[in-house]
Formats: C-alpha cells, structure tokens, sequence
C-alpha cells in the first residue's frame, strides 16, 4: 500500500514538472519580449498576450474579430521581427488550444 501511495505522489509530481504549462510560468523573458508583449496588451484589438515557451507567443482576441486573425498574426509578426529579433511563432486563439492563425520567423 505504502508502495503504491509512493508511486501515485511521484507521478503526480512528474507531471506537473514536465507539462509545458508549467515550463512556461518559470521561463524568464528577456527585456525585448517584456516591452514587445507591453505594447501588445495595450491594444484594444487583443485580449491576453502569453508567452507559452521561449519562442511561441499565444495572443488572444476577441471572437468578433475571427476574420482577421491570418491578418493579425502577419501584422504582429511584422513588428516583432525588428523588435526581438529572435526566431519565434504568434499563434492567435479565441479559445485556449484552437489555434485561428500562426506566423513564424525563423
């Protein structure tokens, strides 16, 4: 019994080490993705802005504008280019994992 409480508690802590949830909330930002995302969240067009790992950027936006999400991930990409200058993805969501549009620079 004692054996199986062990193993339900380590796999319990294994899993929230290694989600990539948790990964995300301890990656540090650099300067350039603090100011980036500052601006980001600023605009009315976006509801939350998320860095999900060093280089995937999740922006939400509102479902009223689900139409221009292809435009919107372009335009972020646009701006982002010069501003971090790191390789990196914009994935743009309405609802949490349904990815509407992605741009990359690479």
């Amino acid at each position: 019994m004692r054996y199986i409480k062990f193993l339900t508690l380590a796999a319990v802590i294994s899993f929230g080490l290694f989600t990539l949830e948790s990964y995300a909330k301890y990656y540090p930002l650099t300067a350039s993705q603090k100011h980036f995302t500052a601006i980001i969240v600023q605009l009315k067009t976006f509801r939350s802005v998320q860095w999900e790992s060093p280089v995937s950027m999740w922006v939400q936006i509102p479902s009223s504008q689900k139409s221009r999400a292809a435009e919107l991930a372009n335009t972020i990409k646009d701006r982002a280019r010069d501003a971090l200058k790191q390789p990196f993805c914009v994935h743009i969501y309405v609802k949490k994992g349904q990815t509407l549009a992605r741009s990359c620079v690479y």
